[in-house]
């Protein structure tokens, strides 16, 4: 049975010599109809027959000024163009009507609308001119003059003038909306952006196997941390290399290393220049030092080999 038919009905819960039952009963309740709102009807009515005036209005500029620029064109590509000019003021008059609330913005639209119907009437025109029924051609533009003029009348009854202060707020809230908007569309996109870094440095990692990347050889002397591909962030070596401390001999002059980061970094550099593949872990197990501080002494170490050579 169509609910608008069926009698309405109530679940009643109630306890019945100590047990809980559950049945309906017929719902008596008086229902609480809103009124007829006529004037949201005949709203509804003046923008359905603004619709339905455009509609034809597209249809009709279309059909008139595609023949005419059949002439020089082929037909699909005549009628498709032809269509642009009355989509056109339409597609201001939709702009027009997300702007109804904000009257500088929407004279924009406003004044491209306008303009883009010249255009479609003027060519309608000269549509008619041009096959000697220069009256039909002045009738058919009065139809997307009509339709645009019902669509005038329709935006000035629901365009409500709102006093400066009040315009100001609500513009005020569109912007720190817009502004959370854009900024948490630049927030992912810079997210995407490293996830990708991140993906594309793991990837050129594996394919080198536990040699360096290009990055790291050209700045080996970096002082910020590094991080291994198989490192994860939480687990960083924040500790900083030890300052190198020199000592200038009083012979010769000549500053002496004596810090035991470039000792680790030679004895790595001695067993490179032997052909030998040492990996992270490897270079771990030499040098008796984290893995994260080996993948450090083995990237200044190639560094060295690759300047050598």
């Amino acid at each position: 049975m169509p609910a608008r038919f069926r009698r309405p009905e109530k679940t009643v819960h109630e306890t019945i010599h100590g047990v809980d039952v559950e049945y309906t009963v017929p719902d008596n309740t008086p229902v609480i109809r809103l009124p007829f709102n006529l004037d949201a009807a005949l709203r509804k009515a003046l923008f359905t027959l603004a619709v339905i005036m455009t509609i034809g209005a597209i249809v009709w500029g279309t059909v008139a000024i595609g023949s005419m620029l059949g002439l020089l064109a082929p037909s699909w590509a005549a009628y498709l163009v032809a269509g642009v000019f009355d989509a056109g003021w339409a597609a201001c008059l939709i702009a027009e009507w997300i702007l109804r609330h904000d009257s500088k913005r929407a004279t924009l639209p406003q004044r491209a609308g306008l303009a883009m119907l010249a255009v479609s009437i003027a060519a309608i025109i000269l549509h008619g001119h041009r096959d000697d029924a220069l009256l039909v051609g002045i009738v058919g533009a009065l139809v997307s003059a009509a339709a645009k003029g019902v669509w005038f009348i329709g935006m000035h009854t629901i365009r409500v003038k709102l006093e400066p202060k009040y315009e100001a707020y609500l513009n005020a809230q569109r912007q720190q909306a817009g502004t959370e908007q854009a900024l948490a569309l630049g927030e992912r996109d810079r997210m995407l952006t490293q996830n990708h870094t991140v993906k594309l440095r793991l990837a050129l990692e594996a394919q080198r196997g536990d040699q360096p990347t290009v990055d790291q050889l050209v700045n080996p002397a970096r002082s910020t941390s590094v991080q291994a591909a198989d490192q994860p962030v939480e687990e960083i070596d924040a500790t900083t290399e030890p300052a190198t401390v020199q000592a200038v001999q009083p012979a010769t002059g000549r500053p002496v290393h004596t810090t035991q980061v470039e000792d680790q970094v030679d004895v790595l550099l001695s067993r490179l220049r032997k052909g030998e593949h040492i990996t992270k872990a490897k270079a771990a197990e030499i040098l008796g030092v984290p893995e994260s501080t080996a993948y450090r002494r083995l990237t200044k170490a190639n560094s060295l080999l690759n300047q050598y050579n």
